[in-house]
C-alpha cells in the first residue's frame, strides 16, 4: 500500500473500531508516538465543540498500518518520523496527517498534558 492508501485504511479502522463507534463524534485525532523501543497510541474523540475526550482505538491492526506508513514515508538516508497525528473531520469526510521528526516530546501524552494536547490536535 502507498501512503494515501494506508492513511485511508487507518481512518477506516478508526471509524469502525468498536470503542470509537460506541458514542457519536464529529472529529477524531490519533497520535502515534515512537520512542526508543516503544510506541504509544493516544486517541481523542470530539463532539459538538466539547473538549477532547481520550478514546484510543483497540486492536493491533491500526498499529500494523502505522508501522507500514512509517516505512513508506521514510526518506532514504533519514530517520523515520517519531510522531504521526491523524485527524478526521467526519462531516466533511476529511482526513489529514502530520509528522513530527524533531520534537516528539511535545506530543507525549501524560496526565498533566492530556487536555492541552487534546486541544492542539483537535481536527475541527
Amino acid at each position: 500500500m502507498n501512503r494515501d492508501e494506508l492513511l485511508g485504511e487507518i481512518a477506516r479502522l478508526i471509524v469502525v473500531d468498536p470503542k470509537a463507534s460506541e458514542r457519536p463524534w464529529d472529529g477524531y485525532a490519533l497520535i502515534a508516538w515512537y520512542g526508543d523501543g516503544i510506541s504509544r497510541l493516544n486517541g481523542f474523540r470530539y463532539d459538538k465543540g466539547q473538549p477532547g475526550e481520550p478514546l484510543t482505538p483497540s486492536g493491533v491492526e491500526i498499529e500494523n498500518r502505522l508501522e507500514q506508513l512509517r516505512k513508506v514515508t521514510q526518506v532514504a538516508g533519514k530517520a523515520p518520523w517519531r510522531v504521526c497525528i491523524v485527524r478526521i473531520h467526519r462531516a466533511d469526510a476529511e482526513v489529514a496527517i502530520d509528522f513530527e521528526y524533531e520534537d516528539p516530546g511535545r506530543w507525549y501524552v501524560t496526565p498533566d498534558s492530556v487536555a492541552e494536547i487534546a486541544e492542539r490536535v483537535r481536527p475541527c
